[in-house]
């Protein structure tokens, strides 16, 4: 293993490019820390179950929910993530994921974790995963899926997803995360094949095919519950065209269709059901690569901070599933709207919150943002920091670590990557 002090981020324009391994480690325990006060004993429709969270490496919806079922109650998580190891220029650290670290930290912690570093997208990926399930024996009882990538590869095919809108080009006024200050942007229209490929990527096409292969190998336990998890948002007219009408919104759409048509075959075969999810807005890593996304944060977040309304952080919305999903008297059912979707997105939508984020984008001027936003943004950077390693509290920075742990059959990891 290699240490080397890491006292700043190499990025490339937006993107972090290194993470920092004892900050990783530190916000993971955080993590656990704080499921283990939301579940003070297991819920009993939790115990002795077996998860499969297909987008499990990341600091977001995926490893939350992960970490939450299994404070729950949960015998088995298993994960699919797409994560490579450190790698190095000369005696310096090029790249590094914090996937790579999280998932290392989760699996030094808990022997219940077991994860495959792999495209989830791929049809091999799949063909290992149910063979290693029917070898040993074991059955899922839940599906989280929590994909998300820029493309995707299938059957010699490649499709690449859009952040565009339809119909008309979209011009508004977005916040430039470098400079911090308001600034006009605009967003252009996708082509129908521009839609039809972020929708093949992003839409509901891979779900099926992994609860296919679930049921046809016989490796979906009676009564197995499927989660796609999602994003509608607000009313506000530029990040409604920007999301849900737009380009990434129809793949959106999709995948609710798919999983929809999914319940009724899972209640047929397996007398399961399948729902979308759909979630808060959150910082994540590619918040700051969608139009108009950035500022709509900043804004919720120095909102929620000012008094207005609540923010909830992956981790406090995979707490949030898990006891709907499991808690006593299926708290679930009160949560459906009327398309079956459970929605865990209302502390975002409450009225007097979304009242405020619209009085700061009827500032539409540019330049130097509303105090309000500025101290969200402020908060924004921090927490995106902190995706990557940095800019944890108790992290000494001037410290060196090892920066390329071991990941292997010894730590439960399988990394089918390698051999690609």
């Amino acid at each position: 293993m290699t240490e080397l002090v890491l006292t700043s981020p190499r990025a490339r324009g937006l993107f972090v490019l290194t993470a920092h391994p004892e900050g990783c480690r530190v916000r993971v325990e955080e993590q656990l820390k704080r499921a283990d006060a939301a579940f003070e004993k297991p819920l009993a429709a939790a115990h002795g179950r077996t998860a499969l969270v297909l987008g499990s490496t990341t600091f977001g919806y995926g490893s939350s929910t992960a970490i939450a079922l299994r404070k729950a109650g949960f015998e088995r998580i298993i994960g699919v993530g797409y994560e490579t190891p450190p790698s190095f220029r000369g005696e310096k650290l090029a790249m590094s994921s914090p996937g790579w670290y999280l998932t290392h930290a989760l699996h030094e912690h808990d022997s219940a974790y077991e994860t495959y570093l792999a495209d989830a997208f791929s049809a091999a990926t799949r063909d290992r995963l149910m063979a290693d399930l029917q070898e040993r024996g074991i059955e899922i009882d839940l599906v989280v899926y929590s994909v998300a990538a820029p493309r995707r590869s299938h059957l010699g095919q490649e499709w690449n997803s859009s952040l565009l809108v339809q119909g008309d080009p979209l011009e508004v006024v977005g916040l430039d995360f470098k400079s911090g200050q308001l600034a006009p942007i605009r967003v252009e229209a996708a082509s129908e094949l521009q839609v039809e490929e972020t929708r093949r990527v992003m839409g509901g096409d891979d779900l099926e095919m992994w609860i296919s292969a679930l049921l046809y190998s016989g490796r979906a336990a009676e009564g197995m519950q499927v989660a796609s998890l999602s994003y509608i948002g607000p009313e506000l007219p530029p990040l409604r065209r920007m999301y849900w009408d737009g380009a990434l919104g129809e793949a959106k759409k999709h995948i609710d269709a798919t999983t929809s048509e999914l319940s009724a075959r899972l209640a047929s075969a397996v007398g399961g059901r399948a729902f979308t999810v759909m979630n808060p807005a959150v910082v994540t890593s590619a918040s700051v690569a969608i139009p108009a996304m950035l500022r709509y944060i900043s804004d919720y977040l120095g909102a929620a901070d000012a008094g207005y309304g609540v923010y909830e952080d992956p981790l406090d919305v995979g707490i949030h599933f898990v006891k709907s999903l499991y808690g006593e008297g299926d708290p679930w059912r009160s949560e459906l709207d009327e398309e079956g979707r459970l929605r865990l997105d209302q502390k975002e939508l409450e009225a007097g919150l979304q009242g405020e984020i619209e009085k700061l984008w009827q500032l539409q001027e540019s330049g130097d943002p509303d105090p309000v936003t500025q101290a969200g943004f402020a908060r924004f950077k921090r927490e995106y920091a902190m995706l990557y390693g940095w800019e944890v509290e108790g992290v000494d920075y001037e410290a060196a670590y090892s920066v390329d742990p071991e990941m292997g059959p010894a730590q439960r990891v399988i990394d089918l990557l390698e051999s690609d």
